[in-house]
């Protein structure tokens, strides 16, 4: 039985509810309970208690979680523990395993690697991915992902991201443009004309990176694609998830010999004030131009971040729309000049596909 037939069945939440945490997981990732809790449906004590019973694993409770064993945590180390998504309880009084806390404790393969690493048989625990990223942040000091900060306030499917009036203006400057969008990939001049002095080669060509959009059956493969297609057409391209007022960084290339000194994952800009992802963000079109604002203070966060240099003269901003709300941006530069026209068309049908591709995607998850 699924975590959702099993909250159903218990009246634990509605129909229309298990659907929006659905959608969310699609535009957002992460587990079905962890948007669950987001969306304020649920609370982390009630899914934990369902995640017991629908694993037949122990729960984790944050007593355990408090009192982990430090050498075993030394032992495993940070990367592995947040790789594993998994936290070494100790013997729990049963000295021939170790206790482990775990996102997923059905997954053999982690189970495995975590008997190896730390020199026992594995008893484990289930723990909510929410609270297991709070204490891996908590015990070993690495800051959650922006994604999985939560900020407290619930958000509903009728209404997924704040509304701010202050950010209704459109700014002067730059050239705000309706997004060209053609279904099928075209017959183009050499895509190499579009690269403005890059010696990084064409990863993948255009109508490839059509088809895997298309037909991709995960929101990872749709960031693989936009990211393999970058690969030799511009400076930078990085794909943000809009939340909570936020672009925050999900997937991206950045072309050397910049050296980002933030990952990607880590990024979070503001959507308030003028920039051209506010513009882009409000408008629910395609932002081409130099930045809106004098200061660039949005742009000039994100081209520290990224070890950019020297600045863009130019940035193209295309918005991703799902029920007439941006829930991605796509933003790119060259540093060569402003993004030929070709690639800003390409740019653009691509956005339509992830669109195209996400309704199939949560028309799936909603059947399955």
């Amino acid at each position: 039985m699924k975590l959702g037939t099993l909250l159903l069945r218990n009246a634990a939440i509605g129909l229309s509810q298990l659907e929006g945490a659905l959608r969310n997981q699609v535009l957002y990732g992460g587990r079905l309970g962890t948007n669950l809790v987001e969306l304020g449906f649920i609370d982390l004590e009630l899914l934990s208690t369902y995640l017991a019973e629908l694993s037949g694993y122990p729960m984790a409770t944050p007593t355990l979680l408090d009192n982990a064993d430090l050498d075993l945590l030394d032992r495993l180390g940070s990367n592995d523990a947040h790789r594993l998504r998994s936290i070494p309880l100790g013997d729990l009084g049963n000295t021939q395993a170790i206790s482990v806390a775990m996102v997923d404790p059905t997954d053999t393969t982690a189970i495995s690697e975590l008997s190896e690493k730390l020199g026992s048989k594995i008893t484990p625990y289930v723990v909510p991915e929410l609270r297991a990223l709070y204490y891996l942040e908590r015990l070993f000091g690495q800051p959650r992902r922006a994604r999985f900060v939560r900020t407290g306030r619930a958000l509903s499917e009728a209404d997924p991201e704040p509304t701010d009036d202050r950010r209704r203006s459109q700014p002067a400057q730059g050239m705000v443009m309706p997004p060209a969008f053609t279904l099928e990939p075209r017959r183009r001049r050499s895509s190499s004309q579009m690269t403005l002095g890059s010696a990084v080669p064409l990863a993948i060509s255009y109508g490839a990176a059509c088809e895997r959009i298309d037909t991709a059956t995960h929101r990872e493969q749709i960031a693989d694609a936009m990211v393999d297609y970058a690969k030799g057409r511009c400076d930078a391209l990085i794909l943000f998830l809009i939340r909570d007022g936020n672009a925050l960084g999900w997937r991206g290339w950045v072309a050397p010999p910049a050296r980002p000194r933030t990952q990607i994952e880590d990024l979070s800009l503001p959507l308030g004030g003028a920039s051209s992802l506010q513009s882009a963000h409000d408008a629910g079109e395609s932002f081409l131009g130099e930045p809106p604002s004098a200061a660039k203070p949005v742009e000039s966060q994100l081209w520290v971040a990224l070890g950019v240099s020297p600045e863009p003269m130019s940035v193209l901003v295309v918005p991703i729309l799902v029920k007439q709300r941006a829930v991605n941006l796509i933003y790119v530069h060259t540093l060569g000049g402003p993004p030929p026209q070709a690639l800003v068309t390409e740019i653009g049908d691509l956005a339509q596909r992830i669109q195209t591709s996400y309704l199939r995607l949560i028309k799936q998850a909603r059947g399955s």
